[in-house]
């Protein structure tokens, strides 16, 4: 009897020491050595959220509402460019694993940025935009901004130590989460003040380029790494910085 009474206690006691246990792995990687890294990856997966919940699921709507597209054509165009830029997803692992995951992320990121920037240069309505050129760009949005996401998971993996590799793995998928949800409320007010193409192409292309900037300064290379190698990297680098 005493043990049923007692285990509900005890279950509630072992929760709360979990959500403890969880909650100071999470402050642990927002401190040194672990706080670059973290910044590269939670800016990296917001900006993804703001490209992809945001841009990209406000396009159809600006297409037929800023541009005349009819709805038909606009989902036609988008089914479209999602079928050929299948295909293309096969090189991000090909470059994260052959090449570099940092230089990977970087350029895809960057790529995400420059076609976001080529959306925002169209002018004119659906008789005067080029079929053919906006077709290119979705399917280059699409390639680039699914390369940036597909990275993401196996690079927050391979950044943090084991006991705190769930938690950056949590971390990096909620803030791909959090750019989800600023997305489109930040996509309808650009909208409401500037309709077309033009701004909010620009607001989505700012966050990605910050992220890429800030990977390319903070970020580590984990190719042909141990993972405990990396480890003493990252140690070694915080203490430099404590050094100076």
């Amino acid at each position: 009897l005493e043990r049923d009474e007692e285990g509900p206690l005890e279950e509630a006691v072992e929760a709360e020491e979990r959500g403890v246990a969880v909650l100071a792995g999470i402050r642990r990687l927002f401190r040194f050595p672990y706080l670059p890294q973290t910044t590269s990856v939670v800016l990296y997966g917001v900006s993804w959220g703001l490209v992809n919940w945001g841009f990209l699921t406000f396009l159809p709507t600006i297409l037929q509402d800023q541009l005349g597209y009819g709805a038909g054509s606009s989902s036609s165009l988008l089914f479209l460019s999602a079928l050929i830029a299948v295909p293309g997803t096969v090189l991000v692992a090909y470059l994260y694993g052959r090449w570099s995951s940092k230089k990977s992320m970087i350029t895809y990121a960057l790529g995400t940025a420059g076609v976001l920037i080529g959306f925002a240069l169209l002018r004119g309505g659906a008789g005067e935009v080029n079929g053919v050129l906006l077709t290119l760009l979705v399917v280059g949005l699409l390639v680039s901004s699914g390369g940036v996401i597909s990275m993401l998971s196996p690079y927050t993996a391979e950044v943090y130590p084991t006991q705190f590799r769930g938690t950056g793995s949590g971390l990096a998928a909620g803030s791909s989460k959090l750019g989800g949800i600023f997305g489109p409320p930040l996509m309808a007010a650009v909208l409401g003040l500037a309709p077309g193409l033009t701004a909010p192409a620009l607001v989505a292309a700012g966050p990605i380029t910050v992220a890429a900037v800030v990977l390319a300064i903070k970020g580590i290379e984990t190719k042909g790494r141990r993972l405990e190698d990396i480890q003493l990297h990252m140690e070694e680098a915080s203490r430099r910085s404590r050094v100076r």
